[in-house]
């Protein structure tokens, strides 16, 4: 009940429990929300497809906890979090079943968006995938803002410090989308292109990485000296986020301080 309303206090006092079946409901709540979910994605593609999805969504999840577990531990005790390795863990199995929860009560929706496909060779199948590619996009982002947002206050609630919360935040974030990118590159296809077959694997999954196939889409018909401009560019636009990104920090950290202060 405190996962799925995200009560930071009952998170908490679930994250103080040493036992292994505490950990049960939340690979429960990944693999059946996720599961569905991926059923929903791989149904705009095909049947056999959803069936695929289905196992390969909760797979990149628990695959990518995998690979990250350690250096998110390690990330939450040198950023001060006040986690332990298996309490960092844990909270990163609450986050993605909380992610899982909700993307698995959006699947009925996706489903029946899946289901209003237009025919192999209709006109508007272009047009739906692209529909269908966004609206995923927009769930998927939706939940894992949810998610996140409540990761982060349970990391407040340990470390008793905004700013440590957030550095820990930012540094576990930027470890799951570098390596979570890279394993959904290996196990493509996921959404499944109208113009290819549909399979369980790319005949290449390990040909490549995901950032070699985005600089090639990216600057691979462009020339030296327009490539250069763009990379400036890039670098730029970087540099401006992260500007943005420090600014807006402290912005709400002045927010919280002030909210403190007139509650007190």
């Amino acid at each position: 009940m405190s996962l799925a309303r995200a009560e930071t206090a009952g998170l908490v006092a679930w994250l103080g429990e040493k036992s292994v079946r505490s950990m049960l409901p939340l690979l429960v709540g990944i693999v059946t929300g996720c599961g569905l979910y991926g059923f929903a994605i791989g149904l705009g593609r095909a049947p056999l497809m959803a069936c695929y999805v289905a196992v390969k969504m909760p797979l990149l999840i628990f695959l990518t906890l995998g690979v990250n577990g350690l250096i998110n531990g390690m990330f939450g005790s040198l950023l001060g979090s006040g986690m332990s390795f298996r309490q960092t863990m844990q909270a990163c199995l609450m986050s993605f079943a909380l992610f899982g929860l909700i993307v698995g009560s959006l699947a009925p929706v996706m489903i029946g968006m899946a289901l209003d496909r237009p025919a192999d060779g209709a006109a508007e199948l272009p047009g739906w995938y692209r529909m269908f590619l966004l609206t995923n996009t927009a769930v998927i982002a939706f939940a894992g803002v949810i998610a996140n947002h409540k990761l982060l206050r349970l990391i407040e609630a340990f470390s008793g410090s905004r700013p440590a919360a957030i550095r820990t935040l930012v540094a576990w974030l930027a470890g799951n989308l570098f390596v979570g990118a890279q394993l959904s590159y290996n196990l493509r296809p996921f959404f499944g292109n109208p113009d290819l077959p549909v399979q369980f694997l790319r005949p290449d999954p390990f040909n490549g990485t995901f950032y070699e196939a985005v600089w090639s889409m990216t600057f691979g018909g462009i020339s030296g000296g327009e490539r250069s401009i763009a990379i400036r560019m890039i670098l730029l636009m970087g540099l401006v986020a992260w500007l943005g990104i420090r600014l807006a920090s402290r912005f709400v950290q002045r927010l919280f301080k002030l909210y403190n202060h007139t509650k007190l």
